[in-house]
């Protein structure tokens, strides 16, 4: 079983949205008023061992593009626009690389770049995480899953202990009622069946992805915010150097989290 999460205008033009590391298919529904206003359909679904998603076990990201395309077929969908957040992303450039005919673009968010991609500009946590990542990806999701206890039990502990090392911009985000409360409760439901989702994606994000990003063909958007200090502005410039075509806009003063404050300029693309 796939747990989707439909939101926005049913009737709209189909937008795939992969959620990020840690994160599941709930993280929609920040999206869902803008979704509606332009006339998007946004479909979201849990990954394997996320959130409400059977297990699966994936060799590396490009095979969750079999999802994907099950996905459409299932909703009888030809094609869509794909969103990929943070952790996210690379997944949604899979579905570009790897099922072309299905994607009419791509939208990359904040997106976690590859392996050896330099980490410069990252906050020491968020490095320290890649690096206990690559070598024991199912020690890094319990580690996060830990955290998702604390997020459930003590919730005001747990964001500041996330706004650590943060810029302004993201502590200021992080604030604001609605973007808390989104920002607990997709996090929290990312490890509602355990940890060997998240630790999944630990593993295949920190290895080999399986398809080159020079293969994405699609109209593609990169969107990036200087002030990042989970996933750095270095790795938005080089998706927009390796993907040809690749429109890319980098947002003075915004973080990670910040970033997602605009989230009608950010889907507007998707909707021409």
């Amino acid at each position: 079983m796939i747990a989707l999460e439909v939101v926005g205008d049913q009737d709209g033009t189909p937008v795939l949205v992969c959620h990020g590391l840690a994160d599941s298919r709930l993280a929609a529904q920040w999206f869902a008023q803008s979704a509606k206003e332009l006339g998007l359909c946004m479909i979201a679904p849990d990954r394997p061992g996320t959130g409400g998603t059977d297990r699966r076990r994936l060799d590396q990201v490009a095979d969750w593009s079999q999802d994907a395309a099950l996905i459409l077929d299932t909703l009888r969908i030809d094609s869509a626009a794909v969103l990929g957040i943070s952790g996210g992303g690379p997944f949604a450039a899979a579905c570009a690389a790897r099922i072309p005919a299905r994607v009419r673009g791509l939208m990359l968010v904040g997106a976690l770049g590859l392996p050896d991609w330099p980490t410069r500009g990252m906050a020491p946590g968020e490095q320290l995480s890649l690096i206990l990542a690559r070598r024991s990806p199912e020690f890094g999701g319990w580690s996060l899953d830990r955290l998702a206890v604390l997020a459930r039990r003590w919730p005001q502990a747990f964001l500041r202990l996330a706004a650590t090392a943060q810029p302004d911009a993201d502590i200021r985000a992080l604030h604001d009622p609605g973007m808390r409360e989104s920002f607990l409760t997709s996090y929290i439901e990312a490890f509602r069946r355990g940890s060997f989702g998240v630790a999944q994606d630990l593993r295949v994000l920190t290895r080999p992805w399986g398809f080159d990003l020079s293969s994405v063909k699609v109209p593609t958007w990169v969107r990036h915010g200087d002030a990042d200090t989970t996933v750095p502005v270095r790795h938005a410039r080089l998706y927009a150097d390796a993907i040809r075509g690749a429109q890319l806009e980098i947002y003075p003063g915004h973080g990670h989290f910040s970033i997602l404050s605009r989230p009608q300029e950010i889907l507007a693309p998707l909707a021409e």
